[in-house]
């Protein structure tokens, strides 16, 4: 059995003494228990893809390789392995994961990342704002519960961060995903009513993530939660703001800090009076209520008194819990009693009660009796109210699309792909962006596109573009346009191969494994091999009927026929089939 490393002794002696221990002491936890566990890597967990055709396949595979499911986790849509995140054993378990998050048919992540989603009230058929989203794991998962007519906007501001949430959306082949990019604070409006539901998962501190964040320790000191509070406040303030009545926003942090939870939870509600808190349980998951009173600490870890917090550096008197703003006399006795009260309704996770990271959520629900024009706040323009009086918005003319923006699809380039494929593609909205057409579901246009905008001095953006909301993608790229040929891409056909009807030539299963292990046939060998008379130039599909149904893939008809699926396809399709991973073959 292997001993503790001299980094994991010198990790352990630091954390018993850093202000983030100090911090879990001074509220309540049992301080030994919670170091074990936070000092320990997290077991591997993740989700299965809820509408791959091949779903239950991927659960045989992963119980097979000792896979639990996660109890509070429905149907089997969450698991976790027998081995620590990152670290399965050499050998198929290695390889069979990798193989199969690569492919979209499971999404490695931490359990308690799955919270938020998981306690969000919502609904199919709803349009929501995931305001922090990349990397996009809760992104996809609030995707695939959303999945076929619902969709999520998925903003990230930071343009490296937004490239891994494009590639999340198109791993999982979910085309009910329109990605933006804005500051969160500053998010733009959409037009009325708003948001149905709301994800704030908000930067943090991450003093949740010790277990695999392992710079926590020496990274945080009670200064740095002081320092975020704002910012999280406020993106919270503008997901709620575009919230339509009765809808519930989720806010959520990686982090155990007071400040960075509760202290920003009754902010929110001090400022948003529209809002309240509501109940959330779950079962099969050690969940703590939220905090009605928290210490603010030095950077030493120690409490500071009621009447010396001011020197702290970054202090707002919003940091303090309600109790001790009004034993200082800050802010409306009857307000602080109010959410004083509602804060146990905030849910918290901590390390050692379910061999997770720790967490914490809370659930606002925008009151409807609060906004009886029965849109977000966002949309209650002060000049709008002039109405009344006489006054007419100025309807203004959106700015022209660039070679970047994404524009509605080319009614001949949609005759061409329906006539070339044979899949009818008028049940959703059609986008391109480039060379690219993406398939969405017609929500998209519904909500954000055609509709007008009202600006926040009461005009009004015309409708037919997505200004002023800056859209980077919308839906599901399904065609590419290359060398004057539109091909489908490898993401489509996860999500649409049945449905492509022309362009498709059945082969034998036999031809299927030997294109599979590398059999590249001239034109002319392949027509005599199969029988078949003459197959058009550029990108073509085939199908086989193998032993587990039917399966689609992509190949280019050159001078040669070549495959046009990737690697790690190619390897899930060999493994099914019982030959050879292709690097064992080659």
């Amino acid at each position: 059995m292997r001993g503790p490393t001299d980094a994991e002794e010198e990790r352990r002696a630091y954390a018993e003494q850093s202000s983030l221990t100090a911090l879990v002491g001074h509220l309540g936890r049992d301080v030994d228990s919670w170091l074990e566990k936070a000092l320990q890597p997290l077991p591997e967990t993740f989700r299965i893809s809820l509408h791959r055709s091949d779903r239950q396949w991927t659960v045989d595979q992963v119980k097979a390789l000792g896979a639990e499911p996660i109890p509070w986790m429905q149907d089997e849509t969450g698991f976790t392995m027998p081995f620590a995140r990152g670290r399965a054993p050499e050998g198929l378990a290695q390889r069979m994961m990798a193989l199969l998050h690569e492919t979209g048919r499971i999404t490695r992540q931490e359990a308690a990342s799955m919270l938020p989603v998981r306690l969000l009230n919502h609904e199919q058929d709803m349009l929501t704002l995931d305001m922090c989203a990349a990397p996009g794991s809760k992104t996809t998962q609030l995707g695939e519960s959303l999945h076929p007519n619902g969709v999520v906007v998925a903003n990230e501001p930071v343009s490296g961060r937004l490239n891994m949430l494009v590639s999340n959306r198109s791993r999982l082949g979910l085309a009910n995903i329109v990605v933006t990019q804005h500051d969160g604070r500053h998010f733009a409006r959409l037009p009325p009513p708003g948001f149905d539901a709301v994800i704030a998962d908000v930067p943090c501190t991450g003093t949740g993530t010790t277990r695999k964040n392992r710079d926590v320790w020496w990274d945080w000191t009670p200064k740095e939660s002081r320092r975020m509070f704002k910012m999280q406040v406020e993106i919270t303030m503008r997901g709620a703001s575009l919230l339509v009545p009765g809808g519930h926003l989720l806010y959520s942090t990686c982090s155990v800090d007071p400040v960075e939870n509760e202290a920003v939870v009754a902010e929110v509600l001090r400022r948003c009076p529209y809002l309240e808190l509501v109940p959330m349980a779950l079962d099969g998951l050690n969940l703590h209520p939220g905090l009605q009173r928290w210490p603010l600490l030095d950077e030493t870890g120690a409490c500071v008194d009621l009447q010396a917090v001011e020197a702290l550096p970054f202090f707002d008197s919003a940091h303090l819990d309600p109790a001790s703003r009004m034993e200082k006399g800050v802010g409306e006795e009857g307000a602080e009693h109010a959410i004083l009260e509602q804060l146990p309704r905030c849910l918290r996770l901590w390390h050692d009660d379910n061999n997770t990271g720790g967490f914490f959520v809370a659930q606002f629900r925008h009151k409807p009796e609060a906004s009886p024009e029965s849109v977000a706040q966002a949309f209650r323009s002060r000049r709008a109210k002039r109405n009344a009086e006489g006054w007419t918005p100025t309807i203004k003319t959106p700015p022209k699309p660039t070679s970047n923006s994404v524009v509605v699809a080319d009614t001949d380039v949609v005759n061409h792909l329906e006539d070339l494929y044979g899949m009818a593609l008028n049940g959703y909205s059609l986008w391109q962006r480039g060379k690219r057409l993406n398939l969405a579901p017609p929500l998209v246009h519904e909500r954000l596109y055609k509709p007008p905008s009202p600006t926040n001095k009461g005009d009004v953006w015309g409708g037919d573009s997505f200004h002023p909301i800056r859209v980077v993608h919308a839906g599901l790229p399904a065609f590419t346009l290359k060398k004057n040929s539109w091909r489908s891409r490898q993401e489509a056909l996860y999500a649409f191969a049945e449905r492509f009807e022309r362009n498709v030539l059945l082969i034998d299963e036999v031809f299927f494994v030997r294109l599979l292990r590398g059999w590249a046939p001239l034109v002319e060998d392949f027509y005599e091999q199969t029988k078949v008379e003459e197959l058009p130039k550029g990108a073509f599909l085939l199908r086989s009927t193998l032993p587990w149904g039917e399966e689609t893939i992509s190949v280019w008809v050159g001078a040669r026929i070549t495959l046009m699926i990737d690697t790690n396809e190619q390897n899930i399709l060999r493994y099914k089939l019982g030959l050879p991973w292709r690097d064992e073959e080659e």
